[in-house]
C-alpha cells in the first residue's frame, strides 16, 4: 500500500498593516493614524526629533510588511499650538479633540457612507499626548532606542467619570477602595494610560479597534503611574 501524504495547510499570518489597509478599503475610508498633541514647548528640536522618529519608524515597518500600500493612507496628525495646548488640562484636551473629530470624520473620509461607524474607529476615539518627559527621551545622547525609553499618554477621548456617565447609579466607594487621585479621579480607570512611544504604530492601532466594546481596553490598560511597554 502506498502511504498517503497528509495535506499541508500554509496559513500565512496577516500583518496589522494588511488588516488596517483591507479594513479601510472595505469601509471606503481614506485615512488612518493617530492625532498627536504637543503639550510641552521647552524644546523645539526635541519635538522635531520626536516627529521624525515616529514617522521614520512607521515608514520602515510598513515598507517591509505585506501591505506597503498602507503607507498611502497613513496620516500622523501632529498638533502644535502653544497658546492653546501648553499645560492644558486633560478634560479640555479631550473636548478639543472631540470637537475636531466630529467634523474631521466627514472631511477626511468623504467616500464613507457610514460616519457613525467611522466614529467608532481609533482615529476619532483615541489620541496621543506628548509631554516634556516624552520629548526629552528622543534627544538623550545616551539613548540608543528612544522610542522605547520615554512615555506618552494614550487617551480615551470618550471617557467620563462613572458618576458623570451614569448619574444617580453609582454608589459611593468604601474608603478602603478609594485610589490615589490621578487628574482628580480616584477610579481604577482614569481614561488614559502611559505607553512607550514605540507602541505608536500599526499593532496597537489595530488592537484599539476593539477597545470600545467587550472591555478590551482593560486588556492593555494599567493605571498611571504604571505603564505599558511594547
Amino acid at each position: 500500500m502506498v502511504p498517503q501524504r497528509s495535506a499541508r495547510v500554509n496559513l500565512t499570518l496577516r500583518s496589522p498593516y494588511r488588516n488596517i489597509h483591507d479594513g479601510l478599503v472595505e469601509d471606503k475610508h481614506d485615512k488612518w493614524g493617530w492625532v498627536i498633541y504637543r503639550c510641552s514647548y521647552a524644546d523645539d528640536l526635541a519635538w522635531e526629533r520626536f516627529k521624525q522618529s515616529i514617522t521614520q519608524q512607521t515608514r520602515r515597518q510598513i515598507l517591509k510588511s505585506d501591505a506597503p500600500e498602507a503607507l498611502d493612507s497613513l496620516e500622523w496628525t501632529f498638533v502644535s499650538d502653544r497658546p492653546m495646548l501648553e499645560n492644558i488640562p486633560m478634560n479640555q484636551l479631550r473636548s478639543h479633540f472631540n470637537s475636531w473629530a466630529a467634523t474631521a470624520v466627514q472631511t477626511e473620509q468623504p467616500r464613507a457612507t457610514d460616519h457613525i461607524l467611522q466614529l467608532s474607529g481609533p482615529r476619532y476615539n483615541y489620541f496621543i499626548q506628548v509631554d516634556e518627559q516624552a520629548l526629552q527621551s528622543v534627544v538623550s545622547p545616551t539613548e540608543q532606542d528612544p522610542l522605547r525609553s520615554g512615555l506618552v499618554k494614550f487617551v480615551d477621548a470618550r471617557w467620563r467619570p462613572l458618576a458623570e456617565a451614569f448619574p444617580g447609579q453609582i454608589e459611593e466607594p468604601r474608603p478602603e477602595d478609594v485610589l490615589e487621585p490621578v487628574d482628580g479621579c480616584t477610579e481604577e480607570n482614569v481614561g488614559w494610560m502611559l505607553i512607550s512611544p514605540g507602541m505608536i504604530g500599526a499593532g496597537f492601532y489595530e488592537a484599539s479597534y476593539s477597545f470600545s466594546f467587550m472591555g478590551a481596553w482593560y486588556v492593555h490598560y494599567v493605571r498611571p503611574p504604571e505603564h505599558v511597554w511594547d
